[in-house]
């Protein structure tokens, strides 16, 4: 588990969120710190929230809270499913409308991943081969 601080009307156990990094309203905050302690772009789930509050400058009062980081969930080419890792890319598919962009251009580091767990088959309106898959850090 890792401790991080999150604003007051999202500490609640359950709640799910992908960290953004840090804005410059909090570049000169002494508990940057600890706010900025998660890796952007990554999901993460609240798993208990603690009873130490701070005043914040963004959002009026941030509460420390324990949080897990979350599997990736991203589209590959069928072949990369197979594996039980794989160097990952973004598809780098142009279609924005389409219900799997956000699957298909993960805003994360291109680096390898281990496969946790092959979804399924992706319905792609450009006719591309793809599988879901939920991949993480090789630790």
């Amino acid at each position: 588990m890792v401790v991080t601080l999150i604003g007051k009307k999202l500490a609640k156990e359950g709640v799910e969120f992908i960290y953004l990094g840090i804005t410059k309203t909090c570049r000169s905050c002494k508990l940057k710190t600890v706010c900025s302690n998660l890796e952007e772009g990554r999901r993460y789930r609240i798993k208990k929230v603690r009873n130490k509050a701070h005043k914040c400058a963004l959002h009026g009062e941030v509460i420390a809270v324990e949080v897990e980081k979350l599997p990736i969930v991203v589209n590959v080419k069928k072949e990369q499913a197979e594996a039980t890792a794989l160097e990952y890319h973004p598809i780098n598919c142009d279609f924005v409308g389409c219900k799997e962009y956000q699957h298909c251009n993960a805003p994360i580091k291109e680096k390898e991943y281990k496969i946790l767990n092959v979804i399924g088959d992706v319905e792609c309106p450009k006719g591309y081969g793809l599988k879901k898959i939920e991949i993480d850090d090789m630790k």
